[in-house]
């Protein structure tokens, strides 16, 4: 499926949701204001998703939402005034060359058994961590501009909540 060159907004659900056996190419859209996560996705065929190009912003939850998603691209994405940029649980994504700002709680959040590579991202003005990692994911960060978050890295694992 592709999802190119489109307005999508003010819906009292997620702005675009991939259920478990879909995948998409999403790219230059404006995907704003909605309730749920503007773009949300997981599941055994996910991925080969790529969000691309797009502006991702004011949703009352996630810019973006991925649980197990494989392995995914998040590409040269502009995601920022939403409750947080982009959450990861088991997942796999690569992410890129975004602008992640301006968001209410975190820039970027791994959790569960996540492992993305980060890199070449600028992740600045998110009022509470640019980079959270929880549970037992693990992150390779590389080559990225985190500042003006309270806290650039955030990093708690289950083994060391006992």
């Amino acid at each position: 499926m592709k999802i190119l060159n489109n307005q999508i907004f003010s819906n009292y659900g997620q702005g675009i949701l991939l259920v478990d056996s879909a995948s998409a190419y999403i790219e230059k859209n404006e995907i704003f204001q909605n309730y749920k996560a503007n773009i949300a996705y997981g599941g055994t065929n996910s991925c080969d998703t790529v969000i691309l190009n797009n502006l991702i912003f004011r949703s009352r939850s996630e810019g973006i939402f991925c649980i197990e998603g494989g392995y995914s691209w998040i590409k040269h994405n502009d995601i920022f005034d939403n409750s947080d940029g982009i959450i990861m649980f088991d997942s796999c994504n690569y992410i890129s060359n975004n602008q992640i700002h301006e968001n209410q709680r975190s820039g970027i959040i791994c959790s569960g058994s996540s492992f993305p590579m980060i890199e070449q991202n600028q992740i600045f003005g998110n009022n509470q961590t640019g980079i959270t990692v929880r549970d037992n994911s693990r992150v390779d960060a590389k080559q990225n501009k985190l500042f003006a978050n309270y806290y650039q890295f955030s990093m708690k694992s289950l083994s060391q909540a006992k």
